[in-house]
């Protein structure tokens, strides 16, 4: 299921970095309305959001499709991420542990260590996490907009002769 959503997110990135494109050449040009900062800022966390979920999105998968290749089929053992322990780390195999929640994949030792498999896990959360914050700081800049023009309205008003 999740190398499905993976597919999805995969085939998503080029549309969501046309549609960055096309905002930032937007931007550029001239003939903006006057409250386009606002518009950006909420169009910007948007995006940011939607990057963080297909970077999780493709984690996901990532996760999934080495579980999977890892229980079925010749050459399947020791699964893909483990393959580049130390030959000394390597003798001692007994496992693997995928992890759904961040994505990731561990090796587990006979005696009961587990360590960190390889692959893109590590720079995907890295982006998930990034895009997530990014989000959320956009979010709170466009919070802080609106209370900035509300109180310099409020400004305006209060001093205008009755």
């Amino acid at each position: 299921m999740f190398v499905l959503l993976m597919f999805g997110a995969v085939l998503a990135v080029p549309v969501w970095a046309v549609a960055v494109l096309v905002k930032l050449v937007s931007v550029v040009l001239p003939g903006r309305r006057p409250d386009w900062v606002r518009d950006l800022l909420r169009w910007c966390a948007a995006m940011a959001a939607a990057a963080a979920v297909l970077a999780y999105l493709i984690g996901l998968g990532s996760v999934q499709w080495d579980a999977n290749e890892a229980e079925s089929g010749a050459g399947s053992s020791p699964a893909l991420p483990c393959r580049s322990l130390d030959p000394a780390t390597l003798d001692h195999l007994a496992g693997h542990e995928p992890s759904y929640l961040p994505p990731g994949f561990d090796c587990v030792l006979d005696d009961g260590r587990v360590v960190a498999g390889t692959g893109a896990y590590t720079w995907l959360n890295t982006l998930t996490v990034a895009f997530a914050l990014a989000a959320v700081v956009l979010v709170l800049a466009v919070g802080f907009l609106d209370e900035f023009r509300a109180r310099a309205e409020r400004r305006t008003d209060g001093a205008a002769p009755a």
